[in-house]
């Protein structure tokens, strides 16, 4: 392996004093800088399309990101002998955020509003005409959700996964089918002043602490990005943090107020948000990796992460009425 990965290396301008495995990655301590090398999973075309949004974004400011880095030959994609195809980017000598410490919550929302308004600022001056994806795309999700239970209904012997699967499914169905009502109801207006570019996967993962003592934040794994309502990477950094945190409203509060001071919102952005942490997106999930894994034998895991599903359910809805009572 060491020396296959030498001679990813060797195709770029940088000494490597050391070598870490970090997460679905390598490490590189070099003499340009902390470097991650990780194995291309998109294809070149979609790489190219990161590489110029990052460098959009360091032009105008947003710099503490895990830019691409070309080899010697000017590419973005290093081949080792198998044909496997590598990416080198920068990275950062740092930790993830204590997504338990109220201060570094703080800070990587703000870092996530900073984000949005640079972003979205280059978007709207250079490309108003790009595709905008849809996330709440709720009927198609529950057409699946269904897919899912009817395939289950047909099977003549059920393991206990399935029989829990099925015995809950009523109650997170009857969310799902709610939001996607609710939804069409209200005609939210994809199109309005919070499209723009969304990291796509912002999480406790993706902010890296840069410097213990000024509090210096770096922003990672843009893979996912898009053009989009920014408001779903704010409900998705809700709901990451709120899972570790005992789903604690005062939480909630804080990350909805340090965003709305920077990016405001306003009591339908509230409502949007409320949908999208509504639908059971957990037992959606789960119900889709159960579709796409082997039947004939399945993972205890996927009982255990069941069960934590239903036994979150009720901290989940409190929230929920909370959020709702006070914000809109």
């Amino acid at each position: 392996m060491a020396e296959k990965m030498s001679e990813v290396y060797e195709t770029y301008d940088m000494e490597v004093y050391q070598t870490m495995r970090g997460r679905g990655a390598f490490i590189l301590n070099t003499d340009k800088g902390v470097r991650q090398v990780k194995q291309l999973d998109v294809n070149e075309s979609r790489l190219r399309a990161e590489y110029q949004f990052k460098e959009r974004l360091v032009q105008n400011g947003f710099t503490y990101i895990d830019r691409c880095v070309k080899n010697n030959r000017d590419e973005l994609v290093t081949y080792d002998r198998y044909g496997n195809p590598f990416v080198i980017r920068e990275f950062f000598d740092g930790r993830e955020i204590n997504i338990n410490n109220i201060d570094e919550i703080r800070a990587a929302v703000r870092n996530l509003a900073e984000f949005h308004l640079i972003s979205k600022r280059f978007f709207e001056r250079t490309e108003g005409d790009v595709h905008v994806r849809i996330n709440s795309d709720f009927k198609k999700r529950n057409q699946e959700l269904k897919r899912v239970k009817n395939f289950m209904m047909k099977r003549k012997s059920k393991k206990d996964f399935e029989e829990a699967f099925l015995e809950s499914f009523n109650f997170f169905y009857e969310q799902a089918v709610s939001c996607e009502n609710i939804f069409d109801k209200k005609k939210y207006n994809e199109l309005n002043k919070h499209i723009g570019y969304c990291h796509g996967m912002y999480n406790h993962h993706s902010v890296f602490v840069v410097g213990e003592d000024e509090m210096r934040l770096a922003t990672i794994g843009f893979d996912k990005f898009y053009v989009g309502n920014q408001l779903n990477d704010l409900y998705h950094f809700i709901r990451k943090t709120l899972e570790k945190n005992n789903y604690d409203f005062e939480v909630m509060k804080e990350i909805i107020e340090t965003y709305g001071g920077i990016c405001s919102l306003d009591e339908k952005d509230m409502e949007y948000i409320y949908i999208l942490y509504l639908y059971p997106e957990k037992f959606y999930k789960l119900g889709n990796q159960y579709i796409n894994s082997p039947k004939n034998w399945i993972s205890p895991k996927m009982m255990e992460k069941l069960d934590k599903i239903i036994q979150d359910e009720g901290y989940k809805q409190a929230l929920l009425d909370k959020l709702k009572s006070i914000y809109m």
